[in-house]
């Protein structure tokens, strides 16, 4: 809470940001108005680069803690006494599918699929056999 703080209180390197930014009554609207990620994200980088580089490790420290601890949920859920014979190696797959973020292009998917149809439909001229 950059607004609620007392400067003293700051690291001594950011106690100028903190001080800049606790006089500007507009990033105190944005602060109020925005999510807090909106509002660093917000920030002009060229009069608060150590606040926002501050806010970002905090941040980051977040992101990997909530991978971490979804990881390890997927394994609870996956490894069980009904799945116990599931070997290092199927773990570590189904954890890698599990953590990934990403997704699929359904639309070229679709085209693919669309145009293999299409050569298959496609009727294939036989030649006639001779009846010599």
């Amino acid at each position: 809470m950059p607004f609620n703080v007392d400067p003293e209180n700051v690291a001594a390197e950011l106690q100028l940001e903190i001080i800049e930014m606790q006089c500007s009554t507009h990033l105190k609207q944005l602060f109020l108005n925005y999510t807090k990620l909106d509002f660093y994200r917000a920030l002009p980088k060229a009069e608060f680069p150590k606040i926002i580089a501050q806010a970002q490790k905090i941040m980051a420290m977040f992101a990997s803690s909530y991978v971490c601890e979804k990881t390890f949920s997927t394994m609870k859920l996956r490894k069980n006494s009904i799945r116990n014979r599931l070997t290092d190696e199927h773990l570590f797959a189904l954890l890698k599918v599990a953590s990934l973020q990403m997704e699929p292009a359904f639309e070229n998917i679709m085209e693919d699929q669309k145009q293999f149809h299409n050569m298959s439909q496609t009727p294939t001229m036989v030649e006639p056999l001779n009846k010599s």
